[in-house]
């Protein structure tokens, strides 16, 4: 698994002809190792899994029962579905750059304004968290294949990435074997994490105006093989559901402190009308 091997030649840009067989880089780590840790989480116990799987059970009968009376959950827009994919990657990509310490305001990444106001700004807010949390566990666990991706997927020397256009057709081959056997949200977010990774080596290698047509690269991998699947899973709320099946949430330290000076405010406000009503109805006592 060194920086070294060179990768399956579908991962290649150039028609050259096949080399002789040999490990692909990519399909280790990425298609099998991003597929098992939403299927079966070991950290999560017994516990998890048993209920991830009367769940999935539950979802069937429910399909199942929709189909025989005739009743549909409505489908979700395929326009909503890529709009609120090319926003999240969006927001990876932010954090991937910001985790690098080579994120800087004038790199543009600052789309997600345009849902503002829209039912998809709270589907962004509801997923990004899941997904993030994956995608850094991914990274975490196979730092070698989330980190310096050009030198993996490009023939070039050093990973050099030539030209703007060189971008959304790596990110195409990656999907095509990424997907090949079947579309899981593992893999899913795996593809997130190899467009966070080679948006770091785009700015590191000077090319950080690559960045857009990167996401965009994404955005057609989502609207070309993943918005089906994706509206039969639930769309993009259906990766939160996945992650955290249980449907709770954890509060950030911003939110605990909210909460904690909501809550001496209320005990504030109570013991003030206690005293003020006391004040009133019983005079001699005071």
């Amino acid at each position: 698994m060194s920086g070294k091997t060179p990768l399956d030649p579908s991962f290649q840009t150039n028609n050259l002809a096949t080399p002789p067989p040999q490990k692909r880089k990519f399909s280790f780590p990425v298609t099998m190792h991003s597929s098992n840790l939403l299927a079966v989480d070991t950290a999560a116990g017994a516990a998890s899994s048993a209920r991830r799987r009367l769940s999935n059970v539950s979802d069937v009968v429910t399909r199942k029962l929709s189909n025989t009376i005739g009743w549909k959950a409505p489908a979700i827009p395929s326009h909503d579905i890529i709009t609120q994919g090319r926003c999240l990657c969006y927001q990876y990509v932010r954090s991937r750059l910001k985790r690098s310490g080579v994120f800087t305001r004038k790199l543009g990444l600052q789309r997600v304004r345009s849902i503002l106001g829209t039912s998809s700004i709270e589907v962004i807010r509801e997923v990004f968290p899941a997904l993030s949390y994956v995608g850094e566990e991914l990274e975490r666990m196979h730092p070698r294949v989330y980190s310096g991706v050009a030198r993996q997927i490009s023939r070039n020397p050093g990973g050099e990435i030539p030209s703007e256009e060189t971008v959304p057709c790596l990110m195409s081959a990656v999907a095509r074997d990424l997907f090949r056997a079947d579309i899981t949200w593992g893999k899913v977010i795996s593809l997130f994490a190899i467009a966070g990774g080679l948006a770091v080596d785009c700015v590191r290698q000077g090319h950080s105006d690559y960045l857009p047509r990167l996401v965009e690269g994404v955005t057609e991998v989502i609207e070309d093989e993943l918005v089906p699947w994706i509206n039969d899973n639930g769309g993009w709320m259906g990766l939160s559901y996945h992650v955290n099946p249980s449907g709770t949430t954890k509060l950030s330290v911003l939110e605990w402190i909210a909460l904690g000076l909501g809550c001496i405010l209320g005990i504030c406000v109570f013991i003030f009308i206690v005293k003020f009503l006391g004040h009133f109805l019983f005079p001699d006592t005071q």
